[in-house]
């Protein structure tokens, strides 16, 4: 037994160094291939194979659109392609557009996004409708396209004018606005040295064991008496908890002391609305004034 786990262990070792290794190569393969005098040599020297000259002049030239293509994702945020729907009964002879939108969040890509547009209508070939996409449904993209890209009935003579740049310059704001404000969720929670979402299920991948049963019933008499034990050890309610809506429009925090506060927060991340209640349901108006600001610091402002 003790043997079969060394072999697995060691296979799984091995297929470690080789995906490690594969990986070195295609990077020691691209930043051959993107050397600027390169072509001029592959050009200029001769070569006993004129086929081996050709296969690399492509794959200089592959690494060269590869290059491009990084620039444009890097710089313009928003890049267009184009595919082909399998289906045989596609409109439009399954003819897509598709539209890449890259999310970038303190100088690095978080995640990219893809919205597929079709031709409807033959009558009308500028026209585009969505056909699929990856946006979350906290984006509001309908109201975005029915905005710049209305649709023409099949009755009109002129089609109605669309503005594709525009559509994809607008839902990537709402895309970059949205990661903005869960990695701000994200520092309110460590500012209250509370577990983020991310450590969250980590933890529970960790440590539930499979056929083991999460009981997340807990009494009302328990919670309280672990609120009055918090409240013990300091003399002064801290923070519970932070939760947030999927758009992250809508903060709620929770005091120890039972106090709750839910806060509106701007696409730009602006604090602009507060109501911040006791247990017995009064309403704290010093806590709902300090919220107001950058939702960043709305930690700090609530305990200084």
């Amino acid at each position: 037994m003790a043997t079969a786990e060394a072999l697995d262990g060691d296979i799984s070792d091995l297929r470690d160094r080789i995906a490690t290794l594969q990986a070195h190569r295609a990077s020691l393969t691209s930043i051959l291939l993107s050397q600027p005098h390169l072509p001029t040599r592959l050009e200029q020297r001769p070569v006993l194979h004129e086929r081996n000259r050709r296969n690399a002049a492509k794959l200089v030239q592959r690494q060269s659109n590869r290059n491009l293509e990084n620039v444009y994702r890097a710089c313009a945020g928003v890049t267009a392609y184009k595919v082909k729907d399998p289906d045989p009964c596609a409109v439009d002879n399954g003819n897509v557009l598709g539209v890449r939108i890259d999310v970038s969040v303190g100088g690095r890509f978080v995640d990219t996004y893809h919205v597929l547009f079709n031709r409807p209508n033959a009558a009308h070939k500028t026209m585009l409708k969505i056909h699929k996409h990856t946006i979350p449904p906290c984006i509001p993209l309908q109201p975005l396209a029915n905005k710049w890209l209305p649709l023409t009935r099949k009755s009109a003579e002129e089609p109605r004018e669309q503005d594709l740049v525009r559509f994809g310059r607008h839902l990537r704001k709402e895309l970059a606005s949205w990661h903005l404000r869960l990695e701000a969720l994200e520092t309110l929670q460590k500012d209250a040295k509370l577990p983020g979402r991310i450590a969250l299920q980590e933890g529970l991948q960790g440590e539930l064991e499979p056929g083991m049963v999460l009981n997340a019933f807990v009494s009302d008499d328990e919670d309280s008496e672990a609120e009055e034990g918090a409240n013990e050890q300091d003399g002064t309610p801290r923070i519970s908890s932070i939760d947030g809506d999927a758009a992250v429009r809508e903060i709620t925090i929770t005091w120890s002391n039972g106090t709750v506060g839910i806060f509106k927060v701007t696409k730009d991340g602006e604090v602009d609305k507060a109501a911040v209640r006791t247990k017995e349901g009064t309403r704290d108006a010093s806590l709902s004034s300090q919220a107001l600001g950058r939702v960043e610091g709305l930690v700090r402002r609530l305990e200084a």
